[in-house]
């Protein structure tokens, strides 16, 4: 029969078990994200969105705070991605279907200017394409999937964010008329 020293060392050892495992569940758990997880300001749907300036495979500049006052979408992707490249004819057609009246972002994420040149040449794509060189626009807008697609109103709010692609054209379509 145990002695009451042994029962009482059992018992602290099952304790101390239990709150190891606890603690170890947590550290994992803070550790991967699942909880304690901070979002960027900026990165959610009623949040002003960030501002930025970046530049254009074409050579020029773009700044988000000067198409205030029109419908932005960013486009968030890379050449490898290829639900990206699903996604981009929808997008020209949106495009081409709104006109001026929103203006289309594709922004690729840290590739070299030749490799995204390359690939739109390939595909032949028109739209405007900025390169974030440096991850601090997709890091501004919590970027973790391409593609990620960010509708910006008129005011500068985000109203959608949509993390994967569109899945045809009438989808975006549809997205910017609920911004009227």
């Amino acid at each position: 029969m145990p002695s009451k020293r042994l029962k009482r060392a059992v018992k602290i050892i099952r304790k101390y078990q239990m709150r190891s495992i606890v603690i170890i569940l947590t550290t994992i758990l803070l550790l991967t994200g699942v909880i304690g997880c901070v979002v960027p300001e900026g990165s959610q749907v009623g949040d002003k969105a960030p501002d930025f300036t970046l530049s254009t495979l074409d050579g020029g500049q773009i700044t988000l705070s000067e198409l205030k006052g029109k419908p932005v979408i960013l486009v968030f992707w890379t050449t490898g991605c290829s639900a990206c490249i699903h996604q981009m004819p929808f997008l020209e057609t949106a495009q081409n279907e709104v006109g001026a009246d929103v203006e289309f972002i594709n922004i690729d994420i840290g590739e070299s200017s030749s490799q995204v040149q390359a690939a739109v040449d390939y595909y032949e794509f028109s739209l405007t394409v900025a390169l974030d060189n440096d991850y601090s626009v997709s890091d501004a807008y919590n970027v973790i999937y391409t593609p990620t697609n960010i509708i910006i109103d008129r005011n500068g709010i985000i109203t959608y964010v949509r993390k994967g692609s569109f899945l045809n054209t009438n989808e975006i379509l549809e997205r910017l008329g609920e911004l009227e």
